[in-house]
């Protein structure tokens, strides 16, 4: 069996250098290029359309002063529109070398959380599965991990959250022993706690929400077994306290009106909200797609727990598999009740199914030799069309990116050498056919550039009023940018 999965840092290594050169490729778009001003929340903000003249990011403290009028007027996410605001200021190429790091942390910790194990335990098989389920089962992988501005929100704070699992993990598997840090007093402990917490909860809300439900029953877990520590509790109320500072900023409220009496919906009139359309809506674009490519994950986890005897199946291992894809579901069922939820929303859900099936691959490896016996075709069969197609899609993502990355830069180009008209017109970002069929073979799941993504927010619009062509005329300095052709958003 070990012959199939060679040394995971090989793995690794060419997994991160494909992330690395399609974070080159990708330019600043979308949100990008908006959060680069300070956010006037006076002027309805940055993002609606008709956006006014706005000021440009020039050090730490409009960014500070931009965030407290985005949190008053828009909504709660410091920490990841924070670091968009500070990677538009500083530039994308810092970003994307740090992004690419992230990522790699993003692994590294999915191990250590779902496991218990320390990272010199991880092998070939944990790595093969790791990278399996970050290429094929996240949702909205271009928008989440990719763009800066959605890899912020949610890669970034998945993160966080995921570090502030880990001594909450490791006490679970590893019993009264495990400390925060062993070099740590008890009330240094508290307060790193009490930091960390705060930043896990004033996250993103889906994973606020999900550490929130873990965190919850863990810390029951723990005072039934006599194991409670202060530092556990200390973690849960900053947790709590984080969540309910992103959940109930002002802004939330805010935004939610300006979304609905100013953005274009035509799929969910603004008198429709709450309504069956809304929730079927929410269902089919969201719940289905994120759920329906868990299902890998599930499968794994359902065979370890046929696996086990009869006696056994409600252990350490399947009640951390229990609270996990638990915590996962409410969150994604809730979802279904939330006004415009994106299947993005399910990023750090799908990290909590991952968790599970990692313990799930840590129990199964104790009897590995039986099991490759038992399933040897099987295995090897899954593990070549898992190559197979991780080629294949990476070729075409990999050509679709360079390609528009080129019609992006000749776009500038262009406009740059008609700087001193009122407006330039530009051509309308070409995609070839296969970048809207991909995604129909992917469980519509956004791997790459599509229409749909270019449509609603990612390129130019032929509608002069539009937030992105206003505020992609003042990043670069020039008067108006429109775009020829038809409004894609009526495009069905």
């Amino acid at each position: 069996m070990a012959s199939i999965f060679k040394k995971w840092y090989f793995m690794l290594a060419i997994f991160m250098a494909l992330f690395f050169i399609r974070n080159l490729m990708l330019p600043m778009v979308s949100d990008d290029i908006p959060y680069a001003f300070i956010w006037d929340g006076t002027d309805k903000g940055n993002l609606l359309d008709g956006v006014g003249p706005r000021e440009r990011i020039d050090s730490f403290d409009d960014i500070i002063k931009s965030q407290y009028s985005h949190y008053m007027t828009w909504g709660g996410r410091i920490i990841g529109i924070g670091l968009t605001q500070l990677f538009a200021w500083e530039g994308k190429g810092l970003f994307n070398v740090l992004n690419t790091l992230v990522f790699i942390a993003l692994s590294l910790l999915l191990f250590k959380v779902g496991t218990g194990r320390k990272l010199s335990s991880l092998n070939g098989i944990y790595m093969f599965w790791l990278l399996f389920s970050l290429w094929f089962l996240i949702p909205d992988p271009f928008l989440t991990v990719l763009w800066m501005c959605g890899s912020c929100v949610f890669l970034w704070t998945a993160v966080i959250g995921l570090l502030f699992l880990v001594p909450y993990t490791q006490a679970y598997w590893h019993g009264s022993e495990a400390t925060v840090s062993r070099r740590l007093s008890p009330a240094a402990s508290c307060l790193l706690m009490a930091f960390a917490g705060l930043c896990a909860g004033w996250a993103v809300e889906t994973s606020a929400a999900v550490i929130d439900f873990v965190v919850f029953f863990a810390l029951i877990w723990f005072w039934r077994q006599k194991q409670l520590k202060a530092w556990m509790v200390v973690g849960f109320v900053f947790l709590c306290i984080g969540s309910a500072m992103l959940v109930f900023a002002p802004g939330e409220t805010v935004r939610l009106e300006l979304q609905r009496l100013y953005e274009y919906n035509p799929m969910l009139p603004k008198d429709m909200y709450w309504t069956p359309l809304m929730f079927s809506i929410n269902f089919i674009e969201c719940f289905f797609p994120v759920v329906s490519k868990q299902i890998p994950l599930l499968l794994l986890i359902g065979y370890y727990i046929w696996h086990l005897p009869k006696g056994q199946r409600w252990n350490k291992t399947t009640q951390f598999q229990a609270f996990m894809v638990a915590g996962s579901m409410v969150v994604m069922i809730i979802l279904i009740f939330v006004p415009v939820a994106p299947a993005r929303a399910g990023f750090f859900p799908t990290c909590a199914v991952i968790l599970a099936s990692l313990s799930a691959i840590r129990e199964l490896l104790k009897e590995r030799d039986a099991i490759w016996q038992r399933h040897r075709r099987l295995i090897q069969g899954f593990v070549a069309v898992s190559v197979v197609l991780w080629v294949a899609t990476a070729s075409i993502c990999l050509s679709i990116e360079w390609d528009v990355r080129q019609q992006w830069m000749s776009r500038i180009d262009y406009i740059n050498a008609h700087q001193d008209q009122d407006v330039v017109v530009v051509h309308q970002i070409d995609l070839p056919p296969i970048a809207d069929q991909l995604p129909d073979w992917w469980l519509y799941n956004c791997v790459s550039w599509n229409t749909v993504v270019l449509a609603w927010g990612s390129d130019l619009e032929p509608r002069p009023e539009g937030s992105h062509n206003l505020m992609y005329a003042q990043y670069y300095g020039w008067k108006r940018v429109i775009t020829d052709g038809e409004d894609r958003r009526k495009i069905e």
